[in-house]
């Protein structure tokens, strides 16, 4: 195995030194603004205070619960650079099994190993690394066996779904793909049923329903957070035009002066003396429901002005620079930097979980700015991947007949439904990306295949795949004809 993969078995080692490299300039582990916020979580459920956060979901504070306990946070960033590496061998294995060339293979795993992005957010306390590699996995086990998926798998890929949803809650998009592609690989309906009961209502709802549980009984609201208008006002602040607009007087104070959309997106969200935080509460209503009335407003009135910031920031997130976005998000703590990136709240933090502030190897963070300056996947090339895909979803030429429609319908969609929905509540953020970099080198590969025709070394293996989801279902194997030994005289 070893002489047969031994370009993916290079490429892996490289990328390890390099993640070594990112471990030991930035110790113990990089700190966000989020990142305090999911320590301070764990530590309360570490004292017995089980209630889950009304900002953002605590499935990832579950998971640093040891970590706190051991007062070492770069175990944390150890574990996310693991999970990058285990995130491109599921890559390589299954592209492989598909029949694609290994080089080819190999070549779809390099943005997810090299790509100083994904190595900058994996020395992160965050969540974009642990719930995008519960996506990716979710995806790979559900097209491992096509049509043949055993009862336990689709159990498994609606597990990780869910896993993936408590520690970021967009990510429940992606199970809209997934079912999609039940309803495509499996033609009759009571198995269609069959396979969408074991996917979502055994391994997908309970956890999911369960942890919607918690946040009622805390805080009276059957969602996963208390704080979605806000976000969202955030969003609408940079075009809402309240001209001609007929509100209630209370919602008013909410419209935004006509230089909003030169201001920081996070003054709107976060700052104590936005519209939305000085907002009172008036005719019985909360300040979240007073919020949510006002953006619905807006967005009745004006719908393509939504619509334009949306797509701008998806338009952006192909962009050839990795720049500071339409809404001027600070990208600081997405690039490598000389100096430790921390305020003092943030080096506090870091004094406080771990018991030393934080340190920096100046040589090798100097090499990794430098890295991260020139070496990058750019974003035409992503979008021109993700066309590979869609072009094999859509049965262009050969791809018609290759069997590979339906992995390349899967992982097209399942990118889209991982990397727009943040774009319809909030600013443009680069670590939001992240899918790209894991699902839409799959795609791309997939949709080489299919476009070809020629799927790598073992086109019988797919051919008979092919056969098989061409028919409704494949007919009972005829019992064998029991044959009388001869005897010899």
């Amino acid at each position: 195995m070893a002489r047969r993969h031994w370009l993916f078995g290079l490429v892996a080692g490289c990328a390890t030194a390099l993640r070594v490299v990112v471990l030991l300039a930035y110790q113990q582990a990089l700190i966000f603004p989020d990142s305090e916020r999911y320590l301070q979580y764990a530590q309360a459920f570490l004292a017995g205070q089980w209630t889950p956060d009304w900002l953002r979901t605590s499935g990832y504070s579950l998971l640093l619960i040891p970590a706190v306990v051991a007062h070492n946070l770069a175990v944390v960033a150890a574990v996310q650079h693991v999970l990058g590496l285990a995130t491109a061998a599921a890559i390589y294995a299954l592209l492989v099994r598909f029949g694609a060339r290994r080089w080819l293979a190999v070549l779809a795993c390099v943005p997810v190993l090299f790509d100083p992005l994904q190595l900058d957010i994996e020395q992160y306390i965050l969540t974009d690394v642990s719930a995008t590699f519960l996506l990716v996995m979710a995806l790979v086990v559900l097209v491992w066996k096509r049509a043949a998926i055993g009862n336990w798998a689709l159990v498994a890929v609606g597990l990780l779904i869910a896993a993936a949803t408590v520690i970021r809650e967009s990510d429940l998009l992606v199970a809209i793909p997934v079912v999609l592609y039940l309803v495509v690989v499996f033609r009759r309906r009571r198995r269609r049923a069959t396979r969408a009961v074991l996917l979502l209502l055994v391994g997908l709802l309970p956890p999911v329903l369960g942890y919607l549980g918690w946040v009622q009984a805390s805080y009276g609201t059957f969602n996963f957070v208390t704080y979605g208008n806000e976000f969202m006002y955030g969003r609408i602040a940079q075009f809402a035009d309240c001209t001609g607009l007929s509100l209630p007087s209370y919602e008013l104070h909410l419209c935004p002066p006509h230089q909003a959309a030169a201001a920081d997106p996070n003054f709107y969200m976060w700052d104590p003396q936005s519209p939305q935080v000085t907002l009172q509460p008036a005719d019985g209503l909360s300040k979240n429901q007073i919020v949510g009335d006002f953006n619905t407003a807006i967005i009745e009135h004006q719908p393509l002005a939504y619509l334009k910031a949306v797509a701008g920031d998806v338009v952006y997130s192909f962009w050839p620079a990795r720049g500071a976005g339409p809404e001027h998000y600070p990208t600081t703590y997405l690039k490598f930097q000389t100096y430790f990136p921390a305020d003092k709240g943030e080096a506090a933090t870091l004094r406080a979980d771990t018991g030393s502030g934080p340190r920096v190897q100046p040589a090798l963070a100097a090499f990794l700015a430098g890295y991260g300056r020139y070496f990058y996947v750019p974003g035409p090339l992503l979008a021109a991947g993700l066309l590979l895909g869609a072009a094999g979803a859509a049965g262009i030429g050969r791809a018609r007949r290759s069997g590979l429609r339906t992995p390349c319908l899967l992982f097209t969609t399942g990118v889209i439904a991982a990397i727009v929905p943040p774009f319809l509540i909030a600013p443009f953020d680069w670590r939001y990306e992240l899918p790209q970099l894991s699902l839409i080198p799959v795609a791309a590969v997939f949709g080489v295949l299919a476009l070809t025709g020629q799927p790598g070394t073992r086109p019988g293996q797919l051919t008979r795949e092919a056969d098989q989801l061409t028919r409704a279902d494949p007919p009972p194997m005829e019992p064998a004809t029991p044959v009388t030994p001869v005897t010899p005289s």
